[in-house]
C-alpha cells in the first residue's frame, strides 16, 4: 500500500484487493483507515456521471424492451398471417373446383348441343373431308371455341378449326384417336406449346338411343395466359398450369415463372396436403397444387399460390411505427429521468465534494442533508465522523504542545554541568 501524506496528517485514496481506503495517520501512535468505496470493477466506470448511468441503463432497457416488443409482434403477425394464407389456399382450391364442376358441365352440355346440331349431322352425312373442313367454320364461330375438330366413326381426322400456331393437323389425329380410346368425353390435348381442355362427344344419325354413329366432335378451350388472368380473379391468387413439368400458362411476371418449381409427382385431384413455401426471385410464397387429369395419363395441374410477402406488407409500417414509439419513449423517460434523477443526485454529489474537502484537510465544507432519505443518512454519518475526526486532531496537537516545554528542560539538564559532575559517581553503580 503506498499513500502521499497531505496537509494534517491525511492520505488519498489507495486501493488495495479491489477496495479503495481513505487512510488517516495522526501524529504520534494514533492512525485509523476509513473504507471509502468498495468495488473490483469500479476503476472502469467511476468517472461517469450518476446521472449518465441512470440515462443509459435507461437507453438499455427501452431499447430492448422495443427489440423484444418488435420481434414477438412480428412473430405472431407473420404465424397469423400463414394461418390465414393456409385458410385462403384451402377456400380457392374449393372455389375453382366448385367452379371447374360448372364448368364442365356447361361446357359437355353445350358439346351436345353442337354434336346433336342438323347442319352438323348433314355434313357428317357427306363424308368429304373439304366439304367438312370448309363448312365448319360457322360451326366453330358457333361454339365460341379456342378449338374445333370433326373425325369420322374410326377416329380419322376430317376438320380442324384451332388459331394456336403450331398445333399440327397430325398432332390433332393422334391426340382424337387416344381420347376415343380411353372413352372419356373431357380430356387434356397438349401440342405445339399449347394445352386445350377438351370435351368429346359422338355425333349419332337419329336419335342417340339407336346408337347409329357418324363420327365424333370435339371442342377445346385453350389454357392461356388469358384464361390463367380469369381463373386468377376467380381464385384470388396468382395461378400456374403445367403439363407434366412443362409450365403452360400463368400469372407470375417473367423472373418468378423462371423459378417456379413444377408440382410435386403426386399431385392428385384434391389438393396437395401440406402448401410449400418458394422463393420466387425476391418474393416468397406459399403455393399448394391440384390434379386436374384423370390418373394413368401426363399429369395436368394447377398450381395456386399467394404471397407472403405482400400479405405481410403492412409489417414493415408497423414495426416503423412501434420502432418510432420506442424511440419516443426513450427520449421522454431521459428527460423524465434528468428532471427527478436530480432530486438524489445533488445531494451525492455535494457529499462526494466533502469527501474531496476532508482529503484536502477541510473540517469546514457545508454539507446538504435536506431529506430523511438513505443519502441523508450518510450524510450525517459522515458530518459525524468529520467532527470526531476533527476533535482528535485538535486533541492530539494540544497533548503535543503540552510536552514540548517538559522535554525541553530535560535535554538542557541532560546537557548541564551538574550533569556531568555527578555522572561519574554514578557510572560505578551501572
Amino acid at each position: 500500500m503506498v499513500s502521499t501524506p497531505l496537509a494534517s496528517g491525511l492520505h488519498p485514496a489507495v486501493r488495495s484487493a479491489g477496495r479503495f481506503y481513505l487512510w488517516v495517520s495522526l501524529p504520534g501512535r494514533l492512525s485509523f483507515t476509513l473504507l471509502v468505496k468498495s468495488s473490483r470493477w469500479a476503476s472502469g466506470v467511476r468517472k461517469i456521471r450518476l446521472r449518465t448511468k441512470f440515462l443509459l441503463s435507461l437507453l438499455a432497457i427501452s431499447a430492448g424492451l422495443t427489440a423484444a416488443t418488435l420481434f414477438i409482434v412480428g412473430y405472431n403477425v407473420q404465424k397469423r398471417v400463414r394461418e390465414s394464407i393456409l385458410e385462403d389456399l384451402r377456400n380457392s382450391v374449393n372455389t375453382y373446383q366448385s367452379f371447374e364442376r360448372q364448368r364442365q358441365e356447361t361446357l359437355t352440355r353445350s358439346a351436345q348441343l353442337l354434336a346433336n346440331l342438323p347442319n352438323v349431322r348433314a355434313l357428317m352425312t357427306t363424308r368429304d373431308a373439304a366439304t367438312i373442313q370448309d363448312a365448319t367454320a360457322d360451326v366453330w364461330r358457333l361454339s365460341g371455341s379456342d378449338l374445333l375438330v370433326m373425325a369420322d366413326r374410326s377416329g380419322n381426322l376430317l376438320a380442324l378449326r384451332t388459331d394456336a400456331t403450331g398445333f399440327a393437323r397430325d398432332k390433332a389425329q393422334t391426340l382424337m384417336r387416344h381420347s376415343l380410346e380411353k372413352g372419356e368425353a373431357r380430356d387434356w390435348w397438349f401440342g405445339g406449346g399449347h394445352l386445350f381442355e377438351v370435351w368429346v362427344q359422338p355425333i349419332y344419325f337419329g336419335a342417340s338411343s339407336e346408337g347409329a354413329t357418324l363420327g365424333f366432335l370435339a371442342v377445346g378451350h385453350e389454357i392461356q395466359a388469358r384464361a390463367a388472368q380469369d381463373f386468377s380473379s376467380i381464385v384470388s391468387s396468382d395461378v400456374a398450369f403445367h403439363y407434366g413439368d412443362i409450365l403452360v400458362a400463368s400469372t407470375l411476371n417473367a423472373s418468378q415463372r423462371s423459378g417456379l418449381p413444377p408440382p410435386p409427382r403426386d399431385a392428385a385431384n384434391s389438393a396437395s396436403r401440406t402448401p410449400q413455401e418458394i422463393q420466387l426471385g425476391s418474393e416468397r410464397f406459399l403455393a399448394t397444387s391440384i390434379g386436374l387429369s384423370p390418373e394413368g395419363g401426363t399429369r395436368v395441374s394447377l398450381t395456386i399460390l399467394k404471397s407472403l410477402d405482400t400479405a405481410t406488407s403492412f409489417l414493415n409500417d408497423l414495426n416503423r411505427v412501434l420502432l418510432g414509439l420506442g424511440l419516443l419513449s426513450v427520449l421522454v423517460g431521459s428527460a423524465l429521468v434528468f428532471l427527478i434523477s436530480d432530486t438524489f443526485t445533488r445531494p451525492l454529489a455535494n457529499l462526494v465534494g466533502g469527501v474531496h474537502a476532508l482529503e484536502q484537510g477541510d473540517f469546514g465544507y457545508a454539507l446538504e442533508s435536506t431529506s430523511g432519505d438513505e443519502v441523508a443518512e450518510v450524510t450525517a454519518a459522515f458530518d459525524r465522523m468529520r467532527t470526531s475526526l476533527r476533535e482528535s486532531l485538535q486533541g492530539q496537537k494540544q497533548l503535543d504542545s503540552a510536552g514540548a516545554p517538559k522535554m525541553i528542560n530535560t535535554a538542557n539538564f541532560l546537557r548541564s554541568q551538574k550533569w556531568q559532575d555527578a555522572a561519574p559517581r554514578f557510572s560505578r553503580y551501572l
